[in-house]
This record gives C-alpha cells, structure tokens and sequence, in this order.
C-alpha cells in the first residue's frame, strides 16, 4: 500500500489526507483579528465521534458532544455560552497518554474566511490517557464564515516536509509538470531540538495540466517517520523512516507509529477527509503557482472540482 505507482493506463483509487480544514485566500485581501474567548471546564463525551468541523452554532448540537465540570475556586464554573449571540470553534484531538495542550493563538478574518491559528504542545509520556480539547467562544455576526484551521507548530516543518517529499520521493515516480506532496500529521515530538521527530501519513502526486485540469500521473503513500533539524537556512529532514511495502507493511508500521499506531489507523482510514485535504491542497498549489485550472482528475475517474 505505501507505494502505489501510477501512471495512463492504470486505475487509481486516491485518497489524500488532512485533519485540518484549509481554503486558499487572495494575498491581497487583508487579516483583521477577531476577538475570542476561551470556554474552560469543559469536556468531550466519550460515546461521542470527534467532529470533523471545529464550527457549532447551536445549544443542541455542543450539549450532544460535550459535558461541564465544576471545579473548587473562582474559576471553577464552566464558562457560560450564549447561542443566540455566541458560536463556537471546539478543536478535539484523539486520546492520548502523552501530556498535551491546545492552545489558541489568534483569530483572523480575511475575506470570507477566518483563519484560526492554534498551537498543540506535546509534553511527557502518562500513567492515564487523555482527550485534549479547546473551545473557543466568538461573536455570532462571524458566524457564517468559512473556518480555516491553522497549526502553527506544524507549519514551521511543513515546507521543509515539501521539499523532502518533492524532492526524494516525487522524483522516483513518472515526472510531471508539477508535484504536490500531501501530509496528515500523526504527532510531533520537540523535545530534542537536534531531533524533531514528526509522525505522518504522507503523499506525493505529479500531475500534468490539460486545460483547466490538473491530471494525475503518478504518485504513492509514504507513512513514517521525519527527522527534522533548524539550520541556518530553516528546517530541514535529516533523515525518514518509512513503513514497508507488502507483508512488512503492519509490523514496519507499528514499530515506526508504537503507540501511536491507533491515531496512525485513524487518519490513513479516513478517505473522505483525505480526499477533501488533496483538492484543498491543490486549490492552494494552483494559486500560489498561478494556474489557470479548476479541475483535478486521477486515470479512469472523473473530474472532480478543486476546493474555492
């Protein structure tokens, strides 16, 4: 499965991956940050599925996925919301035993978007798990804007991920006009600075342009492991341990993901989100790279339309 190679006369049945939502916006349109406030004492009901979009508008649809704690203290009440005037944007990550922290940096509104940078901070191994959560609490007039969730942490290494993939991997496929590498990350560990550590389902594609069509060559999955370092011209991959081919597949994988296999699991399985980050990620690439396309399609498939 890691390596699937394509090219006119095969079939490919693509998927491409992303736990964030993104859209690309003009450069010339300007960024006005949003007020926001933080709801605390909050948590995810565990009979609940995690949701795909950070955006609720209504009492109903926060009560279905989350409960309230009361704590001792001033602070200890849940933070009140008001759904006739309030909507909120809650981030919830997958169970872990690591110490981990969503924190929100900024809210930005830039043309029919607003751009939401948050930071997840991963910290020491635990003897209990954990589901992280962050709630933010914004004014309703906001609410019929399209939300763009940004990791900060993860967009330092993601051009240095780029080069990677373009560079030693989109090179061994079928060469075309242009290649773009998609990434879903797993988890990031900064704990040694010399060796940043980023677990990843990753993707390359080379397309070649047919009109308004961006059209699938060749391409493959490449979970594993990067090694990153900062140098003195930024972030670079040292080194990436990829999951195996064939019957090696399972077992590279669990050695590569440990504990981190189930999160791994999650995100490879999810088609449909992979599908929706690769045309997003196109609609980026198209953009910033100037191209006249609306369009994407993989061999024997039909057409599909980038994401606006």
């Amino acid at each position: 499965m890691k390596k699937i190679l394509l090219a006119f006369t095969m079939l490919l049945a693509m998927v491409a991956c992303t736990n964030k939502p993104a859209t690309a916006v003009e450069d010339y349109e300007v960024n006005s940050e949003v007020a926001f406030e933080v709801a605390k004492n909050y948590f995810f009901k565990n009979d609940q599925v995690i949701p795909e979009y950070p955006k609720i508008t209504t009492e109903e649809e926060f009560n279905k996925l989350f409960g309230m704690v009361t704590t001792m203290g001033e602070n200890g009440k849940p933070t009140a919301i008001d759904f006739t005037k309030q909507f909120v944007l809650a981030i919830v990550l997958p169970e872990t035993d690591f110490a981990t922290e969503i924190n929100p940096v900024k809210v930005e509104e830039k043309g029919d978007s607003l751009l939401y940078t948050y930071d997840v901070k991963t910290g020491e191994k635990q003897s209990f798990s954990i589901q992280p959560v962050s709630i933010i609490i914004l004014d309703r007039k906001y609410e019929n804007k399209r939300v763009v969730l940004v990791n900060e942490r993860e967009t330092y290494y993601f051009p240095a991920i780029d080069r990677y993939l373009a560079d030693s991997i989109g090179s061994r496929y079928a060469k075309g006009e242009h290649c773009v590498p998609i990434h879903s990350i797993v988890r990031v560990d900064e704990r040694n600075t010399e060796d940043i550590l980023v677990w990843g389902d990753f993707w390359v594609f080379n397309y070649n342009q047919v009109g308004d069509t961006l059209k699938c060559i060749s391409g493959g999955s490449h979970p594993g492991l990067m090694h990153i370092r900062q140098t003195e011209k930024g972030f670079e991959v040292t080194a990436f341990d990829q999951v195996e081919d064939g019957s090696r597949y399972l077992p590279t994988a669990k050695k590569i993901f440990g504990d981190k296999f189930d999160a791994f699991k999650t995100i490879n399985s999810d088609e449909k989100n992979r599908e929706r980050l690769r045309a997003e990620g196109l609609a980026t690439y198209a953009k910033k790279n100037g191209l006249a396309v609306t369009m994407y399609q993989d061999y024997g498939w039909p057409a599909k339309k980038l994401k606006e």
